[in-house]
């Protein structure tokens, strides 16, 4: 299981009892559920910013959308494209 730090992380912000509560209901509900998961419904999605290229950094990585969603396929995220 994840630590309340790791969860922390995860969503952007601490968590309160209830979110940890309302976290693991959701865990056990589903069953067949990871906790990030579960988690990510409470998270503020990452933001990323593409401008020239269609790629972005994150965690010091360079990826694109693709490749991000393959390794985070349990993440929602924001993109904002810029005119040039």
């Amino acid at each position: 299981m994840k630590s309340k730090t790791d969860l922390a992380e995860l969503l952007s912000y601490d968590l309160s009892p209830e979110l940890v509560r309302m976290i693991l209901a959701d865990v056990k509900a589903t069953g067949n559920c990871c906790i990030e998961e579960c988690a990510d419904k409470y998270a503020m999605p990452p933001q990323f910013i593409v401008g020239r290229g269609s790629t972005f950094e994150y965690n010091g990585e360079t990826m694109t959308s693709e490749e991000f969603q393959r390794r985070f396929p349990y993440r929602r995220f924001v993109i904002v494209r810029t005119r040039e």
